[in-house]
Formats: structure tokens, C-alpha cells, sequence
């Protein structure tokens, strides 16, 4: 019997042994961890992020602009300003005219809400503009012609009263004048090129207007976008 037992216990170590050296074997052969420089790890970068242009100001962009002198348009009545001309005198022909209320030459007040339901012929002018010099006896010569059909108010901007009464005795001209000393009608009006005419009719809207220096027959135009029937001489 002993000799079996001795022969089945060897047989079992055996068996461990092998198996352990099978464990040794494979542990030996498997790498261990290693302790060199890492590699860089690649993220993906961010897409760049452009940043949102800024708006540009330009100063005084939203203003209309101003000719700063004398014929800097052509002179001409319209009946369909385009979007220059409009711009150059303010005021479209269509719109409703601001009203005008202003001291006048010599005493009393210019006031059109006064002179509702007749045609006007309204003038911004200066004494130091050329062409209104030129243009003044012209039209009190119409204003004649026209009797009652039609009012012509002068409109001097910027200048004190006895600037204005010395040019006016100087030449000679009897229309009623208003003082727009503060320059706020003119603003109102738009009416920077001087000299700038303005016919208005009955309704109180405005037919035809001129601005820089014009002659007897642009007058008679621009008399007639409200007077079609007027007659006159130049």
C-alpha cells in the first residue's frame, strides 16, 4: 500500500511544480510598467474665435449735408426734387411748409399762419450773397405784376436788423422782410444754400422751389407750380 500512496504523492507535486513554473514563466515574460517620459498628448485645439467687428461712426454720417457756399447746386425750379436737391433745401416739393413766425423789418411780425389761403413765394437770402442782390428788384417787379395772388416774403438769416435795413434802403426794395437773427427758421427749413426760393400754394404745400442765383424766367417757373394762370413779365 505505501508504495502507491508514495508514488500518487509525487505525482502531485510534480503537478504543482509544474504549474508554478508555468506562473513564473508567464509573469517573466509580461512587460512591466514603465518610467520614461511620457508622449504628449494631442487635444484638439479650439477653433479660433473671431471677435465681432465693432460698428464705425463717422461723425455727423446721419446728417444731411450742407453746401457751404453760394451755386454749389445747380439753380433750377423743381416739381420732383431728386434726392441731392432735396437734401440741399430740406424740404420736398408735396411737404407742408413750416410755418414761419418773425419779427419784421421796420416793426410788426411776419406770421403765415396769418396769410393761410393764398399762395407765398418765401425767400432766404442775405446781404452778403451775391446772387440775392441781383435777384431782389426782379422780384419786387412781380410782386407788382402779381397784386394780391401772391404774397413774396423775404426771409434775411442771420443778421441784426440795421444790417438788414441798410441793404434793403441801399436798393430800393419795399417787400416786407422777417429777421431770422437766431437762424432757426433757416434750420427749420433747411434752406442752407442761399439764396433758396420756396412757392407755396393755397393749401399751404409747397409746388416748386430754387436755390443759387436765377433769372426772371426761372422766377416765372417757379410762380407758376402754384399760379398756372399768372401772368407775367420777365
Amino acid at each position: 500500500m505505501r508504495g502507491p500512496i508514495a508514488v500518487g504523492v509525487l505525482a502531485a507535486v510534480l503537478v504543482v511544480l509544474v504549474a508554478a513554473a508555468a506562473f513564473v514563466a508567464l509573469a517573466l515574460g509580461r512587460p512591466g510598467p514603465s518610467f520614461g517620459t511620457p508622449l504628449p498628448v494631442a487635444v484638439p485645439a479650439s477653433p479660433a474665435r473671431t471677435p465681432s467687428p465693432l460698428p464705425i461712426v463717422t461723425p455727423g454720417a446721419s446728417q444731411p449735408p450742407i453746401p457751404s457756399a453760394v451755386g454749389t447746386a445747380s439753380p433750377g425750379v423743381s416739381g420732383d426734387p431728386g434726392p441731392s436737391a432735396s437734401r440741399a433745401v430740406g424740404l420736398a416739393v408735396g411737404d407742408l411748409a413750416p410755418p414761419l413766425a418773425l419779427p419784421q423789418l421796420g416793426g410788426a411780425e411776419i406770421d403765415t399762419a396769418l396769410l393761410a389761403g393764398q399762395p407765398l413765394w418765401v425767400n432766404f437770402m442775405a446781404t452778403w450773397c451775391p446772387p440775392c442782390r441781383d435777384e431782389l428788384p426782379v422780384m419786387e417787379r412781380m410782386q407788382a405784376q402779381l397784386g394780391g395772388r401772391m404774397t413774396i416774403l423775404l426771409i434775411d438769416v442771420g443778421e441784426d436788423e440795421q444790417t438788414v435795413a441798410t441793404f434793403m434802403t441801399s436798393l430800393g426794395i419795399d417787400l416786407p422782410v422777417g429777421l431770422d437773427t437766431s437762424s432757426a427758421a433757416q434750420r427749420a427749413w433747411g434752406a442752407y444754400a442761399l439764396p433758396v426760393h420756396y412757392w407755396i400754394d393755397a393749401d399751404g404745400r409747397i409746388g416748386g422751389f430754387l436755390y443759387g442765383g436765377a433769372g426772371p424766367e426761372q422766377f416765372i417757373e417757379g410762380v407758376h407750380s402754384v399760379l398756372p394762370d399768372a401772368s407775367l413779365e420777365p
